[in-house]
């Protein structure tokens, strides 16, 4: 029988997370749903370990292309995907029980959404912070969003298959793969929202592959890129781009002084956890 859901999560060198995302899938209230886990190539024991939770867990498919970086994953692990929902998931997260179960419900009575997010609390190891992320949850504040900042986390993100078939899958990028992909999916007149509630973990740590591949300010600069790129082919107000402007300083601001910033002049919504 086809599953309606297929989660996606690539993984490289994720021996030390297998305790995050993997049991936080297959616990799901949701049961509709296969679980597609693409080893990117990885070095240590991460593929043995997934051959084995496919064993253990008939609704695991565990595929091992090689080693082909982040958005080519990503496609490749969408290609393998059956179900009309696919939910993205990094390995090195967790997703709360009822995440599928909400944006399922959400895609199902409304249509026009093409890509479903949520809050998430946000562990940032490096800064020695934890808060609530709540970002907004109506289409046009999300879009409006763009301009500041990414609006879905990615490792939240349910997306209709056929959003991501129409967008060309994800672009073959090495950074900002998701706000790309969803400006390219907003420009195919999609609509997006998030679910108020709090849906799973995103934890930031230097021992990622991904803050050890993308120095902090260029990350910054190529984000003030893209948010530029956002108000000029969504139709935002041109003042926005003031944020595009300030992206740039952001990079440069002490940490103490991040958080105030963030939720001052950026607009996050958050919560201290």
């Amino acid at each position: 029988m086809t599953p309606r859901v297929s989660v996606v999560a690539t993984v490289y060198n994720g021996e030390p997370y297998f305790d995050r995302a993997a049991p936080s899938i297959l616990s799901q209230t949701y049961e509709d749903f296969e679980f597609i886990l693409v080893d990117d190539g990885s070095t240590d024991r991460t593929l043995p370990l997934l051959q084995e939770l496919a064993r253990q867990d008939p609704r695991v498919r565990v595929f091992a292309p090689g080693r082909m970086g982040a958005a080519k994953a990503y496609n490749y692990g969408v290609e393998q995907a059956r179900g009309e929902y696919v939910a993205r998931q990094d390995f090195d997260d967790r997703s709360y029980p009822d995440r599928l179960r909400l944006q399922v419900a959400l895609l199902d009575a409304r249509p026009e959404i093409g890509i479903v997010g949520g809050a998430y609390l946000l562990v940032d190891e490096r800064r020695g912070e934890r808060y609530v992320r709540m970002p907004p949850t109506d289409h046009a504040a999300v879009l409006a969003a763009m301009a500041r900042y990414v609006p879905i986390a990615h490792t939240v993100a349910t997306f209709r298959r056929q959003a991501w078939e129409q967008a060309g899958g994800y672009p073959l990028v090495e950074n900002l793969i998701d706000l790309r992909f969803y400006l390219r999916v907003a420009k195919l007149g999609w609509h997006f929202a998030n679910v108020p509630e709090v849906v799973g973990e995103h934890y930031v740590h230097d021992t990622s592959w991904f803050h050890r591949r993308h120095r902090y300010v260029e990350r910054q600069r190529d984000l003030a890129r893209v948010q530029a790129q956002s108000v000029r082919e969504l139709g935002l107000p041109r003042w926005m781009y003031l944020y595009s402007l300030a992206r740039h300083l952001y990079a440069y601001v002490p940490p103490a002084l991040k958080r105030v910033l963030r939720r001052g002049a950026g607009g996050s919504q958050e919560r201290d956890q």
